[in-house]
């Protein structure tokens, strides 16, 4: 077999057959867009490679550039595709045709989460209960959530009479620790989450999933098949990242859900359930159809808490980096932000927060909100798959083949005057306090959540969440950051924000709250 290998490779027909196969797939892929009226391929200077250098180390200027050539909706060709931008006019069709474009789906393109977490509904599952049981009862959750942000601050940050330098980035250990304790709480519940173990699944399993699939997709060049064949290698001869973590899961829930079976097989009708995402799964008849332990689907829990630790994780941390970040760098909103803190302090007596108090953080809502449109957001993003029949015709009248992969132009929306007022590049923390428009409000000027009904669930919990950190925050710390020169440090990679990397310098308050 060596030796015929070796004849095929050797032979110049062979081999000029090989490459006459390649161009002319990338012909076919690209001759098939003449069948449909689509929307305009921008200009590229090198065949095969197309526009993805520029993509990866300039695509801001790519973005605006190609927007003001070719109109709010054009395609580009990025690693042997072609994926379609929509603009601000396109954006909410795409995202309320969820008969057409899907998000999951456009999901996998990058990171198959399907193979790495198995049962096929726990992503739907895991929507509802955040829906109903987490952001339908958050009044119920914010005493727990209030006192597991207080314990993380006070464990992983703590008294800083002398000035203490934390490093922050995307990943940090610091604030990955702390948002990580609130967050187990609420998923595992209160027996286990404060489990050294179980807390470093909440810390550690996102990025070790997504290491697997930085690699550069190279092989696209030639089909995506190839590249997604080439990733899923380890997942196919069962090396999962999930693996370890999965153990750790189901060796601290075993035996709370043994004993929370027992219970209310003992206590009946008395029984106060616990309101946390694995009480959700128990009541569920098909994964646990009696109050038998050796009957539960201990596989399907474990898999969908992996989920939702993937889900929330990353997402909130990735939020309260930069929200904190911004208001270290903006001292300009400090003192304001910190008076409106110190009022609702007082009106509580110090005593926790109601959902009622949070509700009246307007000036840091509008903050955070601002901070989630201008830091978090991504220069194209949310890209979701054409899922139609055969094609989708747009209201302009361009279409796309089913399959293609379709991205939302968020400077398109963020960029643009009419939709954020004066001034939209600019960082303007009562922006959306002048429009009473609240974070978790989804707009048609505010793409971070997505939109129509699957916009994100858990834009509640992470908002609250938030809030209630930097307000616990100002209360305790002045913090500033360690240099001035801040803004240089915020680059793109491809469209998305480069991992932040400075240092926060936080001291205790000298001010006493009155």
């Amino acid at each position: 077999m060596r030796k015929i290998i070796e004849i095929l490779l050797g032979d110049i027909y062979i081999q000029s057959f090989i490459i006459g196969l390649i161009v002319s797939a990338l012909f076919s892929k690209l001759s098939r867009r003449t069948k449909l009226n689509e929307p305009p391929l921008a200009y590229y200077r090198f065949p095969i490679i197309g526009h993805t250098w520029r993509f990866l180390m300039d695509c801001n200027n790519l973005i605006i550039e190609s927007r003001e050539k070719y109109g709010e909706t054009f395609s580009l060709y990025i690693f042997g595709q072609i994926i379609t931008i929509v603009g601000k006019e396109t954006t909410h069709e795409v995202l309320s045709k969820d008969q057409d474009f899907n998000f999951r789906e456009g999901l996998k393109v990058q990171l198959p989460l399907h193979l790495i977490f198995k049962h096929a509904t726990i992503t739907e599952k895991n929507d509802k209960i955040v829906k109903v049981h987490i952001a339908g009862k958050l009044k119920h959750l914010i005493s727990r959530l209030q006192k597991n942000i207080i314990k993380a601050i006070d464990l992983h940050i703590g008294e800083c009479v002398e000035p203490k330098n934390i490093h922050i980035c995307d990943q940090s250990k610091t604030l990955t620790d702390i948002i990580a304790i609130p967050i187990a709480n609420i998923v595992v519940g209160e027996e286990c989450y404060n489990n050294k173990e179980i807390l470093e699944v909440f810390t550690d399993l996102t990025l070790s999933i997504v290491k697997m699939f930085v690699i550069p997709p190279v092989l696209s060049f030639i089909h995506p098949w190839l590249h997604q064949q080439f990733v899923t290698i380890p997942l196919r001869f069962g090396w999962n990242p999930f693996s370890k973590h999965k153990k750790a899961i189901l060796n601290h829930i075993k035996p709370v859900i043994k004993k929370r079976l027992y219970d209310k097989k003992r206590l009946g009708d008395a029984w106060v359930a616990p309101l946390d995402a694995l009480q959700c799964y128990l009541d569920d008849p098909e994964i646990t159809p009696d109050l038998d332990p050796n009957n539960v689907n201990y596989d399907y829990i474990a898999n969908a808490i992996g989920r939702f630790i993937f889900s929330t994780m990353g997402t909130t941390n990735f939020g309260v980096t930069y929200a904190l970040y911004d208001l270290a760098e903006k001292k300009q909103y400090w003192q304001e932000l910190y008076q409106e803190a110190q009022e609702i302090n007082k009106q509580c007596n110090g005593n926790e927060l109601t959902s009622d108090d949070i509700a009246r953080m307007v000036k840091l809502d509008s903050f955070v909100k601002e901070s989630l449109r201008i830091s978090s957001a991504p220069i194209v993003g949310l890209q979701h798959k054409c899922i139609s029949k055969s094609y989708y015709t747009f209201a302009n009248g361009y279409q796309v083949p089913s399959g293609r992969i379709v991205y939302l132009n968020f400077l398109d929306t963020n960029n643009n005057e009419e939709l954020q007022g004066q001034n939209p590049t600019e960082f303007d923390a009562y922006r959306h306090l002048k429009r009473n428009s609240s974070a978790t409000k989804l707009e048609r000027n505010f793409l971070v959540f997505g939109g129509g009904k699957h916009a994100c669930p858990g834009r509640f919990f992470a908002v609250n969440e938030i809030k209630m950190f930097l307000h616990k925050v100002m209360l305790k710390y002045d913090v500033r950051t360690d240099t001035e020169e801040i803004g240089s440090k915020r680059r793109y990679l491809g469209p998305f924000r480069a991992p932040l990397n400075v240092v926060l310098v936080f001291e205790n308050r000298k001010e006493t709250v009155n």
